[in-house]
């Protein structure tokens, strides 16, 4: 079963701290890494130690950062063919304070803003071959539409709106799986989501736009869902955090690689939800998603 995962690839600069510097404050980290990132990739990387066959579409810049993530991406199994390299550009590049077990980020799209309608539509027998399609919002929204517009009702579409921009209900009308966290809802529903009731509500109204398959993230809470019969609450998985940075796109990635083998949406939900509440107790993006193996739940 072929994902195709089209999004991001950024090199993340990562600093813990004690807590977050005040504008114009400078003050001492408590550790620095480099870790391997951008939405896409850390789908992409998710779905492959879900051992799904992956594909990920993405640009990178022709620096020491991008041959980096590629040869990452490599060495989880993630087939980077269609991973274009730019020379005029850098790669991108996202700066994480981890602070308490929470994060701020500041990011710097490189590459990733040469991810066009042009260079999708290049593949276009490849995208309506494939099994499922991811996407997310770390590459320019005309391409994530054209996307969309090209394999709507041939293929199912994942998509994650993060990070959230308006989006047009034309385009959302017909795509399959979407994952808002509770925050990102909001735009889409007007719904400030505070219960479950509000939870369920604003499932309500994205499936009113044609979403078939709405899930709602609520972090330590748990998800709402609908599974194409009613909605569904399942409780958070309680864990000591230390890093939530890919907490949302290992739960992504895992669901379209559960969805993709087969499990109902319910036993995918489950799966999701185990991943993810594993890959906060690691630091680190794409070093914290579990493997396949590491998950009882199966």
């Amino acid at each position: 079963m072929k994902i195709i995962v089209i999004g991001s690839a950024n090199m993340d600069l990562v600093m813990r701290t004690s807590r977050i510097p005040e504008m114009g404050e400078t003050m001492r980290g408590e550790g620095f890494m480099l870790s391997a990132g951008g939405k896409g990739a850390n789908q992409a990387v998710a779905c492959a130690k879900m051992g799904a066959d992956t594909w990920f579409m993405a640009k990178v810049g022709a620096d020491i950062f991008g041959q980096s993530l590629i040869g990452s991406l490599k060495g989880y199994g993630v087939k980077t063919d269609y991973v274009g390299i730019e020379p005029e550009v850098t790669t991108g590049v996202a700066a994480i304070t981890v602070c308490g077990g929470n994060n701020a980020i500041i990011l710097d799209g490189g590459a990733n803003n040469l991810v066009k309608p042009a260079y999708i539509e290049g593949y276009k027998d490849q995208l309506l071959s494939a099994s499922a399609i991811m996407l997310q919002l770390e590459i320019p929204l005309e391409t994530v539409y054209e996307t969309i517009r090209l394999v709507k009702g041939k293929v199912p579409i994942f998509l994650n709106p993060a990070p959230a921009v308006p989006l047009d209900d034309e385009i959302l009308d017909g795509v399959d799986y979407f994952t808002p966290n509770e925050i990102e809802c909001r735009l889409y529903t007007n719904v400030d989501v505070q219960s479950t009731e509000d939870a369920f509500a604003a499932l309500t109204i994205l499936r009113e736009k044609g979403i078939r398959f709405p899930l709602i993230t609520l972090g330590e809470k748990g998800i709402v869902y609908y599974n194409g019969t009613e909605n569904v609450y399942m409780e958070g998985r309680k864990v000591d955090a230390v890093d939530t940075t890919a907490a949302g796109d290992t739960f992504s990635g895992t669901l379209a690689a559960m969805i993709a083998a087969g499990k109902s949406l319910d036993e995918a939900v489950n799966i999701a939800q185990q991943a993810s509440s594993i890959s906060v107790t690691r630091r680190g993006a794409q070093d914290s998603i579990p493997y396949l193996s590491e998950l009882s739940d199966l």
